[in-house]
């Protein structure tokens, strides 16, 4: 008996090693797969230089909804110009990026360092800094620091990272997987109790 126990103990775990092999040979296969369509990804949105994104942008603290904003994202190479629009569809804050210089206005006049402030805290982090990531991440490109997860169609699924000793997550939870590149569509950045969701309803590549 003893030994018809170690015969049927020995045979369970020659099926499970068979079983592992199969899998990682099956994994490494189609993470090679995955690995290649990320490459051809990569190097296809890295040379969008021009572009226009419509969508809105929700902004939460703790799960609960504050803020509801359409937007439109217009970029200009390195520069970018953001305009977020009331539900009457008039602006009612700029934002643009120039050689790294950001400025702020309403829709009434130029603003000081206080709507900047304000809008910092709107966006959790430097607006300078927190801008300049989101040109990448809005597209679909990880921080060169970041460690990120592809989906089974070579994009990103998540990027991780640190900043300030706090960990920022941005999940892609869906994408045009019809256009050509590969866009997303809505994306949300986790930052301590806060949380933002941008719905990207219509892209204009140039």
């Amino acid at each position: 008996m003893y030994r018809h126990i170690c015969f049927r103990l020995f045979g369970t775990a020659v099926f499970i090693c068979v079983s592992c092999i199969h899998h990682q040979n099956f994994s490494l296969h189609e993470d090679k797969l995955v690995a290649y369509m990320w490459n051809n990804h990569k190097a296809s949105i890295s040379n969008i230089l021009n572009y226009q994104a419509q969508g809105a942008i929700i902004y939460m603290i703790n799960n609960q909804r504050k803020v509801y904003v359409p937007f439109i994202w217009t970029q200009d190479n390195d520069n970018c110009h953001i305009k977020l629009f009331n539900v009457f569809g008039l602006t009612i804050i700029s934002i643009s990026v120039e050689n790294g210089v950001v400025s702020i206005w309403n829709n009434i006049s130029r603003k000081n360092d206080d709507l900047k402030n304000e809008v910092q805290k709107w966006f959790m982090m430097d607006v300078s800094y927190f801008l300049e990531q989101l040109q990448q991440w809005i597209i679909g490109l990880p921080n060169s620091d970041a460690e990120y997860n592809l989906n089974s169609i070579g994009c990103l699924s998540h990027i991780n990272y640190y900043y300030n000793n706090k960990n920022i997550s941005i999940y892609y939870r869906h994408y045009y997987a019809n256009s050509i590149p590969i866009l997303p569509k809505v994306l949300d950045i986790y930052y301590d109790q806060y949380s933002v969701r941008l719905i990207i309803n219509n892209w204009n590549i140039q």
